[in-house]
């Protein structure tokens, strides 16, 4: 019995000590993994936003405003969608069996950035010496097959693909509010690592949609633990961080501060993840983010910053990089 008993101690004290080691490398990651800030940096390729495509000479589809006013930001955020997409699954654990409602179409789909999604307004059209940010406005988005049959349907186009959960124009707001790497989105990123729930709270706190904010929640957790080794062991790269989580300042001159979303699918705002300097090719990190979480988030996010024609803290490949001028009130032509 004696002999029983000191066998029970032995395995009982040799649970723990592996316990403790499995709770102390857990916490040793998370802490290594967001342990440092990062500083705000826009990626470019030798001084081109984006990576020209077999040729030296930058392309003219820089955007054209990089920074929004208060104003604009609020009109988007008070606009309604008539017709959002939802999401109530995880599409990188459900698979196939994952769909929003209403239902992704698949032939669209095929056309990757082809496709594209506009916005239609239901008011009546205004001009532009009105003045007006269309506050308040609801609108519906659709998906073209082409930049072209957009235009000629009397819509506005607010992103290239499919739309998705991240379609509307209050997260758009939110990618204008939040463009270079600071505390809020990387504070998001440890609430997403450690559960869903307090990660879609956090994003839902910077003013996503509700299955936007699972999105980049799920997105978050999922390059977290596929691109452990490129993105977090390596000694040389840095590493995601801040514990400063003020919220973001307004400037002088009305405009809101640029900060970065951090953990966006193929734009994890880390330095490592930027642009290698020689030939302007993706990093390790950045290059397992584009394998294993940007597919499934551009199909189910639709909007992401590259896809709005907004600069990131990566450069992709120009032809990859479409040329939007955001507008808070474009003409469009209601769906009938």
């Amino acid at each position: 019995m004696a002999k029983e008993r000191s066998c029970m101690q032995k395995l009982c004290c040799l649970a723990t000590i592996v316990l403790v080691l499995v709770v102390a490398s857990v916490l040793a990651w998370y802490f290594v993994y967001f342990a440092k800030d990062v500083e705000p940096q826009v990626g470019y390729c030798g001084g081109c936003h984006c990576i020209p495509d077999n040729s030296t000479s930058c392309p003219n589809t820089a955007p054209s405003r990089t920074t929004f006013s208060k104003e604009i930001i609020d009109a988007w955020k008070s606009q309604t969608a008539i017709n959002p997409y939802t999401l109530d699954c995880n599409p990188f654990e459900d698979g196939t069996y994952c769909d929003t409602e209403p239902p992704l179409d698949s032939e669209l789909l095929r056309l990757g950035d082809t496709a594209v999604c506009a916005v239609h307004y239901e008011r009546s059209a205004v001009t532009s010496d009105n003045n007006q940010l269309c506050e308040s406005q609801a609108y519906r988005l659709q998906t073209y097959p082409s930049w072209e049959e957009a235009e000629a349907a009397g819509g506005f186009v607010t992103h290239t693909g499919h739309c998705g959960v991240c379609s509307t124009m209050q997260d758009l707001a939110v990618y204008a509010e939040f463009l270079l790497p600071t505390s809020p989105g990387n504070f998001c990123r440890r609430q997403a690592v450690q559960s869903l729930e307090n990660g879609i709270a956090c994003y839902r706190g910077l003013g996503m949609t509700q299955d936007c904010a699972r999105i980049w929640s799920d997105t978050s957790w999922n390059t977290a633990t596929n691109c452990f080794t490129s993105c977090v062991i390596d000694p040389t790269l840095p590493q995601f961080g801040g514990e400063d989580d003020e919220e973001p300042q307004e400037q002088d001159n009305g405009t809101s501060t640029l900060i970065e979303l951090n953990a966006t699918h193929s734009e994890i705002s880390m330095e490592s993840s930027t642009n290698t300097d020689s030939a302007c090719e993706l990093s390790e990190c950045l290059q397992c983010d584009e394998e294993v979480s940007a597919p499934l988030f551009e199909r189910y996010a639709g909007r992401s910053r590259r896809r709005s024609g907004l600069l990131s803290t990566t450069a992709f490949p120009c032809s990859r990089f479409p040329y939007i001028v955001q507008d808070p009130c474009p003409l469009t032509i209601p769906l009938e």
